[in-house]
């Protein structure tokens, strides 16, 4: 019997959900041939259960290893990648499908049938299991994408969609970024995708560099920066593999944030002007999210909402009252003060606490903040050090949050 079946397996999870997982080991151990399978269901529930809300909320959804779990597709990005899906698709594919949450969240969401392509076989069992137990309309096959692709007739284009997500390791665990680095490597599947795919969306990791990327993958149409307040989770190309693409051709690119979304085309950027000024009291400075950063629409900031720019390498903007819907983080500000040794004695009497950070400034903010005696807390001050047009350091306090 499969441990997926098997009735004390999940009534021990479930009796055991808060206990301690070290404990449990330690208490359980060689009393039954699942334990460590067992324990590491609540352990990954624990670990995992903001990221993969949705499918921890079914009791059996199961985690084959803590691994596939840290892999995996958390439950915001899948919903991200399924609104990607064009209406009208009548074949999806997840080629690279792991634990299966971008094709079980694809399928709910466009009602669409998904094919989920997974190689491990271990994970595979886990995937297949997991679909029926949140009853997505997923087939599974367990096979290597490519062999797959093989088996798909050419000319026929019967995929309308491939969804595909190389893992960013290699052979001994390490972090790889680089596309061809990856596996599968993409590139070197582009003809026989041509073959057979109609539309490739591609996730990627977040440090590549995006000129680059839309040289490497001709055919981009899309191409989307996803992040939170704190960083750029990835980067996600959408492919029309049979258009006849010119070399002129500019992808819609779209940086998507905490509070919405701002899309716009490289000729944009390079066309707009952007204002320069310096900061004052009592105005806003505004940081724009990490996924805005990736794409550095540097000067198109600064003429879709109005605002300065401080220096053209510093990417901070003010403005004299709130604005509303910058893709960013604003704070008020209480003092502009020049940088200067006599301005570093003060500072640490005035604001007993303080966030400092810097950008485009000479001295970096740790060796800044170590300067300062800086204790951090909780709401206490942002200290930004930057560099402001024509080219002066300067010591912006903000309010803090």
């Amino acid at each position: 019997m499969e441990i997926f079946d098997d009735e004390r397996f999940w009534a021990w999870v479930e009796a055991h959900n808060n206990d301690d997982p070290a404990k449990l080991r330690l208490a359980w151990h060689g009393r039954e041939p699942w334990i460590d399978d067992a324990v590491r269901q609540i352990e990954c529930r624990r670990k995992y259960r903001r990221k993969l809300q949705y499918e921890i909320s079914y009791d059996r959804f199961y985690f084959p290893t803590s691994l596939s779990g840290e892999q995996s597709t958390g439950d915001e990005l899948a919903r991200i990648h399924a609104a990607m899906i064009p209406s009208g698709a009548h074949t999806i594919v997840d080629l690279t499908s792991g634990l299966g949450v971008d094709a079980m969240t694809i399928a709910r969401a466009t009602g669409v049938h998904v094919v989920a392509v997974e190689r491990d076989s271990v994970v595979f069992a886990a995937l297949r299991h997991n679909a029926g137990v949140v009853g997505a309309d997923v087939e599974t096959i367990c096979a290597d994408c490519r062999d797959y692709l093989e088996s798909v007739p050419d000319g026929r284009f019967d995929i309308d969609i491939a969804f595909i997500d190389p893992a960013r390791r290699d052979a001994d665990g390490g972090r790889v970024f680089g596309i061809r680095d990856c596996e599968p490597d993409i590139l070197t599947m582009l003809p026989l995708l041509r073959r057979k795919v109609r539309t490739l969306i591609v996730k990627l990791s977040p440090m590549l560099d995006v000129t680059r990327t839309l040289r490497d993958l001709p055919g981009t149409t899309d191409l989307w920066s996803l992040g939170s307040s704190t960083e750029c989770k990835e980067i996600v190309a959408c492919c029309d593999l049979q258009a006849d693409i010119s070399s002129d051709y500019e992808p819609d690119i779209h940086a998507v944030t905490p509070n919405g979304e701002i899309s716009f085309r490289l000729g944009e950027e390079a066309c707009a002007e952007s204002k320069y000024g310096t900061p004052m009291a009592g105005g806003w400075l505004y940081e724009p999210w990490p996924a805005v950063m990736k794409v550095a629409p540097w000067r198109l900031l600064s003429s879709r909402y109005g605002m300065v720019q401080l220096h053209p390498n510093t990417h901070l903007y003010y403005s004299p009252g709130p604005v509303s819907d910058f893709p960013g983080e604003g704070r008020r500000i209480l003092e502009v003060l020049p940088f200067a040794s006599s301005v570093l004695k003060q500072l640490p009497r005035r604001y007993s606490r303080m966030q400092v950070a810097a950008r485009n400034f000479p001295m970096a903010a740790n060796v800044l903040s170590r300067k300062l005696r800086a204790k951090e807390g909780y709401g206490a001050p942002r200290l930004m050090a930057a560099t402001v047009v024509p080219d002066t350091p300067v010591l912006i306090v903000l309010e803090g949050q």
